[in-house]
């Protein structure tokens, strides 16, 4: 069906399509580079949310043109209740899902009762797999698909025992959740891979104790190389971990090696960060440290080695947001930070003269809806003419 709608964009007098007119939410793959298109930029996936139930779909961004891929699952995965192992309120996270551009399977997470399981479902055939029923003790995050499609990895994080113990139900406040990670046993992180063919046993490839992260994605062009975050106590994912280890490394599998992706400013915690589409750089942006000593974000990119490329910021820059990547171009993609409104293009092809370009106006109502569903979460197709992105009102 299609329940599209054109309209000129008033910023930029771009294009721009409103593929979805109705439901309790409409979302895309967020938060990292290459989740949401197929490899020619003709079509991209979402989850949406309807009278207490959710599913997931693909969209043809040329006519507007949606199909369901999977039953509407009971739960609209909305609830304020931070603990995901809520299984019939939760049954695709706010980040639950990945599309490989190749091979179109769609990876999910799904939260079901004892355990949330790794499935896939591919966008032509209809065709549904299970790559696993879930690790006892654990709760699987975003899963992300390797370059040369032979492998699905996500986050698999430890479930507290006294969170485990408490009432799955009931309304948890962020720090509640994060005095019950900071506990004895309360943290551990692994990182575990599947084939996508074949054999589905999970393989971990990286475990640290009091350590927790949700953030996995693999290298465009590697196969070898995982970015992840590492979030330690008191403050975790929200606030800043312990504003004195670096968040984001790159984990180098056969060599067991980790290599961090520092800022030049000093700040430890980027807030979200992805990879370039060339698989060479790390895309960043950090917030003002805790402490008050530097405002404003800063906004930035390193190689592989942790060598910063380029990184900029300023103390008017004080809005929240996230970052994307561009293919073929020098351009770090923002939907916050400098504006609250605006998609912008930070050019930086001479790293000494960066400039701004105004894509258009997303307009969202950042407090909108729970959790992170109203934030525009930008991202660029493959073949760089297209950018999906959310926007939500009250």
């Amino acid at each position: 069906w299609n329940e599209s709608t054109i309209f000129r964009d008033p910023y930029s007098l771009r294009r721009v399509r409103k593929v979805t007119s109705g439901g309790i939410y409409n979302y895309h793959p967020a938060y990292h580079t290459l989740t949401a298109w197929t490899a020619d930029g003709q079509r991209c996936i979402f989850k949406s949310g309807l009278r207490n139930h959710s599913s997931i779909f693909v969209c043809n961004v040329s006519t507007g043109d949606i199909t369901q891929l999977v039953d509407w699952q009971a739960g609209w995965g909305i609830n304020e209740t931070e603990a995901a192992w809520a299984p019939e309120d939760r049954p695709f996270g706010v980040a639950s899902i990945c599309l490989d551009q190749h091979s179109g399977w769609v990876y999910y997470v799904q939260a079901e009762v004892e355990a949330t399981r790794l499935k896939a479902v591919h966008i032509d055939s209809l065709e549904e797999r299970t790559l696993s029923g879930g690790i006892p003790g654990y709760v699987f995050g975003q899963p992300t698909v390797s370059g040369d499609s032979h492998w699905v990895a996500l986050p698999s994080n430890i479930i507290p025992q006294q969170m485990a113990d408490v009432d799955s139900y009931k309304p948890m406040s962020v720090d509640g959740v994060r005095e019950f990670f900071a506990s004895e046993g309360g943290s551990r992180m692994q990182l575990v891979r599947f084939r996508t063919e074949g054999d589905h046993e999970p393989e971990v490839v990286y475990d640290e104790v009091d350590c927790r992260g949700n953030h996995v994605q693999y290298s465009p062009v590697d196969s070898n190389i995982l970015h992840t975050d590492r979030d330690f106590a008191p403050d975790f994912w929200h606030g800043g971990s312990d504003q004195k280890r670096n968040r984001v490394w790159l984990w180098h599998i056969d060599e067991q090696k980790l290599v961090e992706q520092p800022s030049p400013s000093g700040r430890t915690f980027q807030v979200h960060s992805v990879w370039s589409f060339d698989g060479k750089g790390v895309l960043y942006h950090c917030p003002p440290t805790r402490s008050g000593d530097q405002r404003g974000y800063v906004i930035g990119i390193n190689d592989l080695e942790g060598n910063n490329i380029a990184e900029y910021g300023s103390e008017s820059w004080t809005h929240y947001g996230h970052v994307g990547a561009v293919p073929d171009r020098k351009v770090i993609m923002l939907d916050g930070n400098i504006t609250d409104d605006l998609i912008l293009w930070l050019h930086y092809d001479d790293p000494s003269t960066p400039r701004l370009e105004v894509i258009c106006r997303h307009g969202t109502n950042w407090g909108g809806h729970e959790w992170q569903f109203p934030h525009p979460h930008p991202q660029c197709s493959p073949a760089g003419d297209r950018i999906i992105y959310n926007a939500a009102d009250r």
